[in-house]
């Protein structure tokens, strides 16, 4: 057992820190598609020379190839262990999710399918994840884009069939009409997108294209135009949506008694609830989903094909820029790919045109775009600060080796979207780049963005939350994982060959002369078994301030994500822990 003991000792890290787009100079314009295996995986390997990319018909070369991560991968989220870093290759802002769910189409009754399905969705979402539920088309949005999944299913749940009785021909195409033109403003609203957004629409049937009256007359007022449709593909294309339409298992059948007529006696149409469905995915190059018999697993696929996408970037031309949208077509020469794209692309004159300029730091921290050219890893790590703020450590450091940065910085964003404080690095050439932010405690997503001396940006974002973990009377900073230099430790985000690693986390509140154990623990999952164990030194900072501090041992770990735990004990039994992922590669 230690005792907290007021002598100096080493500093403790504080003392260390002195819509999305890629843009580049001559921006690339950037298609997003899926290419996955005859498993349904997504392929990690293709190249730029296998994808056969065509505008309107004409081939236009891949310049680059990237893949994009926008969700932890499984292993991970099974392990329970947080991401150790973000990269300028992941989108740490998470995927965009829009539930939209048809009210008028489901009967009193018929919302349990839909509300399994929710149920087993939001279990594979990670925190970073923004899901907006919006009821159709007249329902509103009974929750705007957050990441408390637990506010999503309890809208989801509340939400109640509102259709009554036989649904005729004529009332379909009204309500299709109605839908379509709400899915068409809701795209709309987010049209200059560059990074996916997938769309779940769930419906129990829709109408297609109708004249709503005999032959011999005027089109009556249901009246549903294929053009409506085909507005929604182009909005879609325009928004980068991915569409996946749930339906009850037993859609197919009509559910009005319409016939076609030259008497005028009853509408001029199929009332087949089907119909409209396959015209929606036809336009927006959509996936139908059944509901029932799947249960909870019915939007398994929409977890896994939003995990991650391919961007291949093209040389821009003045034609791209048609606000009608241009057709797309994309495919892959290798055989057993399933490429999954939409049929049409809108490319922002704005947003995509090249113009040459070059992009700065401050650019990068104001935006919420994706800058893949200059890979980056970032990562934070939570102290403690005057008048109940708290400090967070942004570490940055590039992902290959001998890249001289010209110009660097780190900024932090609120739940809200908003740049709450930000930090420009003196000696950019310094690495790993450090600066101290200090913000109230509460969930913050890190952007670390940097330009090297060839000009090529990168942003990396990170989500984490910005607290410190109470132990009793005291409190724990966050656990920082690095290499000694200089007597110091310096942080590392990432570790292959080194033997071992120093960690350390700071603990607050402490009276000298107080019981405490520290010690560490190594283990393959968040809670699972210690692989390693070792004990830590307590050192005093100063004003109630102390540093508990060991030794990783790295040499006989495989290649893999760890979870390190820093536990602290009090002499009355209270514990508390602080746990970070360590990731080593090969």
């Amino acid at each position: 057992m230690s005792r907290l003991c007021v002598c100096a000792v080493i500093a403790c890290l504080a003392v260390l820190v002195p819509s999305h787009a890629q843009e580049r100079t001559g921006r690339l314009l950037q298609v997003d598609f899926l290419a996955l295996d005859a498993g349904g995986a997504h392929l990690r390997d293709l190249t730029p020379a296998e994808v056969d990319l065509r505008i309107d018909g004409r081939r236009r070369e891949v310049k680059a190839l990237r893949r994009i991560a926008a969700a932890p991968a499984a292993a991970l989220m099974e392990s329970g262990l947080d991401v150790p870093y973000g990269t300028s290759l992941d989108s740490a802002s998470g995927r965009t999710i829009f539930l939209l769910v048809d009210q008028n189409s489901f009967r009193v009754g018929q919302e349990p399918p839909i509300r399994a399905a929710v149920t087993g969705f939001l279990r594979a979402l990670g925190s970073a994840d923004m899901v907006t539920v919006v009821g159709m088309p007249y329902g509103g949005v009974p929750v705007r884009s957050t990441n408390d999944h637990r506010r999503v299913q309890q809208a989801i749940d509340q939400l109640v069939g509102q259709r009554s009785g036989d649904e005729s021909g004529s009332d379909m195409a009204c309500r299709t009409r109605l839908v379509l033109e709400s899915v068409e403003t809701l795209l709309t609203s987010f049209d200059s997108r560059t990074m996916p957004t997938t769309v779940v629409l769930f419906t129990a049937g829709l109408s297609a294209p109708r004249r709503d009256a005999p032959f011999a007359r005027a089109p009556g007022m249901c009246e549903l135009q294929s053009d409506l449709f085909h507005r929604v593909g182009i909005a879609a294309g325009a928004a980068r949506a991915n569409f996946y339409i749930a339906q009850p298992d037993d859609v197919g059948a009509p559910s009005g008694a319409d016939r076609e007529s030259l008497s005028g006696s009853d509408t001029v149409a199929t009332s087949n609830p089907l119909a409209g469905i396959e015209n929606l995915a036809g336009v927006t190059r959509g996936v139908r989903l059944p509901l029932m018999a799947q249960g909870t697993g019915a939007l398994d696929r929409v977890a896994r094909e939003s995990s991650s996408y391919l961007v291949a970037e093209i040389e821009p031309q003045l034609s791209d820029f048609d606000p009608r949208g241009r057709r797309l077509d994309i495919r892959v020469t290798r055989p057993g790919v399933t490429v999954r794209a939409r049929p049409e692309i809108t490319f922002s004159s704005t947003a995509n045109r090249s113009t040459g300029a070059r992009l700065t730091v401050s650019d990068m921290l104001m935006s919420a775009a994706t800058f893949a050219d200059l890979p980056l890893r970032a990562g934070a790590y939570t102290m403690s600060a005057p008048d109940g703020q708290v400090t967070v450590i942004a570490v940055g450091e590039p992902v290959d080796v001998g890249v001289t940065l010209a110009s660097a910085g780190a900024g932090l964003v609120d739940g809200d979207g908003r740049l709450v404080a930000r930090w420009s690095a003196v000696d950019a050439g310094e690495l790993p780049m450090m600066g101290a932010l200090r913000v109230p405690p509460g969930r913050y997503r890190l952007r670390v963005a940097a330009v090297d001396a060839s000009g090529r940006a990168g942003a990396a974002d990170y989500r984490f939350d910005a607290t410190l973990t109470p132990v009793g009377s005291l409190s724990l900073g966050a656990l920082v994982l690095g290499l000694s230099r200089d007597g110091q430790l310096t942080p590392r985000l990432e570790f292959s060959r080194e033997p071992s690693a120093l960690a350390s986390f700071e603990i607050y509140g402490g009276v000298p002369g107080t019981a405490v154990t520290a010690s560490l623990e190594i283990a393959r999952t968040m809670d699972g078994p210690a692989i390693a164990s070792v004990p830590l030194a307590i050192q005093a900072q100063g004003d109630g301030r102390y540093l508990a501090m060991g030794t990783v041992p790295l040499g006989a770990l495989e290649p893999g994500d760890y979870a390190v735990r820093g536990l602290l004990r009090l002499e009355n039994g209270t514990s508390g822990r602080t746990i970070r992922t360590l990731r080593k590669v090969r």
